[in-house]
């Protein structure tokens, strides 16, 4: 009897999970789908405004999967931050993005090591309060 109720549960949070996620009040949310052996950049045109931002990127694909944070002025690229994950599944990465002077962009890097499937990747940015 257990093991017919736990995938009806399984089902019935997975369906509650979507309408939690609406709630929030994200600067930016996009899903990336990263080929084998590829890398995605994904450009963010920052709001004109000076703030603090966490930039998350989340994956349940199979790694190894590389993530960077790259800050943007003019033509001048600097990374902020960058890691590796080896994992198969429940990838996450976070990281701190300061725009003092609110002139800067962002531009996240996802690199798919896998040879055999495609990564899909979802990154959020939120701006934090001050």
């Amino acid at each position: 009897m257990r093991w017919f109720l736990y995938p009806m549960l399984v089902v019935l949070l997975s369906a509650a999970l979507p309408a939690q996620a609406s709630d929030k009040d994200y600067l930016y949310f996009r899903d990336a789908i990263v080929p084998p052996f590829q890398e995605s950049r994904e450009f963010f045109d920052m709001p004109n405004r000076p703030g603090v931002y966490e930039v998350t990127l989340v994956s349940d694909s199979a790694g190894p999967l590389t993530f960077r944070v790259v800050r943007v002025h003019d033509e001048k690229e600097v990374t902020l931050a960058q890691s590796r994950s080896y994992r198969v599944g429940n990838h996450e990465f976070h990281s701190r993005f300061n725009n003092p002077k609110g002139v800067d962009d962002l531009i996240v890097e996802i690199a798919n090591s896998n040879p055999v499937s495609s990564a899909r990747v979802s990154v959020i940015v939120v701006e934090l309060p001050e």
